[in-house]
């Protein structure tokens, strides 16, 4: 059957890079992506898929099911870009339509092989050979917001049994290097207007209560963990000179390793916000988006995917990729291949040095960033306490490609992100299908996951009645 498997992605290959293809023409960003999914929905209704649209309130959230019965799997998909990263395929900055989005995260690659995957499990389950449930759950916006988590919120994981992801990158590996917890608040300031140089003690500056709340920020950096991040940038500040300022906003990221610590941390910036307020007689309003957990994986997970990763092997990267990668890797910031060094340990050291002089990443890579906490968030933390979750990595561009880059949009349009998402879809499909072949696997993941989680029921990390932020893009 894995056989099987892999003969029909092959032989299917150039639909599913052309679902990718149909994504990446069309970057859109998050909670907007009403191209790109229907592209992937149209796939899967095409194959006869069960898809159900428009869920927990957001227009491009879907779900396709193929199967019946038990066991339940997930592969969980993105397809969300990101402003100002339009990109053509070319090893310089060469923009198709300037200040538009690009596929800079590479998420164009990451929803067409959660259904090519999808798509090739459904044969055999057509075919009598397997039987259970296949679904991908198309979820948008993760760049920004937690889209997963509103759908956790409104049930649409709680049969789930196993749920399998992955991600573009410049190394092949099972992701064992975790993410940080988040939450994404706008702070609302509403002062009063007045002539700034006629009357300027009518006037109550939002604009000085947002620069009062980042200094004040600024100086918390110093009494907070050092592994905790804060960054913030201002929407709103004024009109003119010569008004003063009735409304300001600062959009915060508020992140830290662990969930609660988010929390405490968040508590201590509020109470920043609300001094700033009191200092410049304003009114504050905390506009709150979102929230995410930290990433942990369910290791019987993680075991599966790296048999699958080390059994088809990485890509095979021709000379002409190469000749690319060397090209793009010239456009890079020193020591951007280095960054890898920090997330690995002293064992893989030698191994990384020389996979760092590489253009490409022509092997496997294991354990890489076992113990570390990488700097940015995701929504599959979300998953991880929710139900046995696994993600991994695919090379889809050059070593040491700068994350949310033109030069990931670059990589993700042509041949070294098709080989990866190829890659993906293989190692997807090959793990669905040991879940739905092996009963014990299944329960063997469910134990794990109970046992870390000390079966503690999983709780939104944002406001119960909080809705998708569609505001954010009036």
């Amino acid at each position: 059957m894995k056989s099987k498997i892999l003969d029909w992605i092959d032989s299917h290959r150039q639909t599913i890079i052309a679902i990718g293809q149909k994504i990446w023409k069309t970057p859109e960003v998050g909670l907007l992506e009403t191209k790109s999914s229907k592209v992937l929905v149209e796939a899967l209704k095409t194959a006869d898929f069960t898809v159900r649209e428009n869920l927990a309130k957001m227009p491009t959230a879907f779900i396709a099911s193929y199967g019946i019965g038990l066991p339940i799997i997930a592969i969980v998909g993105e397809f969300d870009a990101l402003p100002n990263l339009n990109q053509d395929t070319t090893p310089f900055k060469n923009p198709i339509n300037e200040g538009t989005p690009g596929h800079g995260c590479g998420h164009n690659l990451l929803g067409a092989a959660g259904v090519g995957a999808c798509l090739a499990i459904k044969q055999l389950i057509e075919a009598g050979e397997i039987q259970g449930t296949i679904r991908f759950y198309g979820t948008p916006a993760e760049e920004m917001f937690n889209a997963k988590g509103y759908m956790i919120k409104e049930g649409l994981f709680d049969d789930v049994d196993v749920a399998l992801t992955w991600h573009p990158a410049d190394i092949n590996s099972v992701t064992y290097i975790t993410s940080n917890a988040m939450n994404s608040v706008i702070f609302k300031f509403k002062g009063i207007t007045a002539h700034a140089a006629g009357d300027p003690y009518n006037g109550r500056s939002a604009l000085d209560a947002v620069e009062l709340m980042n200094v004040g920020c600024n100086y918390l950096r110093e009494h907070m963990i050092s592994e905790a991040k804060i960054h913030y940038c201002i929407l709103k500040g004024g009109d003119a000179p010569n008004i003063v300022p009735a409304n300001a906003e600062v959009w915060y990221f508020v992140r830290s390793p662990k969930r609660h610590q988010v929390d405490e941390l968040y508590e201590r910036v509020i109470k920043v916000a609300k001094g700033a307020a009191m200092m410049t007689e304003t009114e504050l309003e905390i506009d709150v988006l979102s929230g995410t957990f930290n990433t942990r994986y369910t290791p019987s997970v993680q075991e599966i995917i790296d048999q699958n990763l080390t059994f088809v092997g990485p890509p095979k990267f021709d000379v002409e990729d190469v000749q690319f990668a060397l090209e793009l890797q010239k456009t890079f910031p020193k020591g951007s291949a280095e960054g890898h060094l920090k997330y690995i340990p002293n064992n893989q050291l030698e191994q990384m040095k020389n996979l760092i002089k590489k253009p490409l990443c022509d092997e496997i890579i294991y354990n890489f960033g076992k113990g570390s906490v990488m700097g940015g968030s995701t929504d599959v933390g979300d998953l991880c306490w929710k139900m046995p979750t696994a993600e991994f990595m695919a090379s889809c561009m050059p070593i040491g490609t700068p994350g949310h880059s033109w030069q990931i949009t670059a990589s993700s349009g042509m041949s070294i992100g098709h080989k990866g998402m190829i890659l993906a879809a293989k190692v997807l499909a090959l793990s669905a299908l040991d879940f739905m072949t092996n009963s014990d696997l299944v329960h063997k993941a469910k134990e794990d996951f109970k046992q870390w989680t000390e079966n503690r029921p999983y709780k939104a990390p944002f406001p119960e009645d909080l809705i998708p932020p569609f505001r954010q893009y009036n």
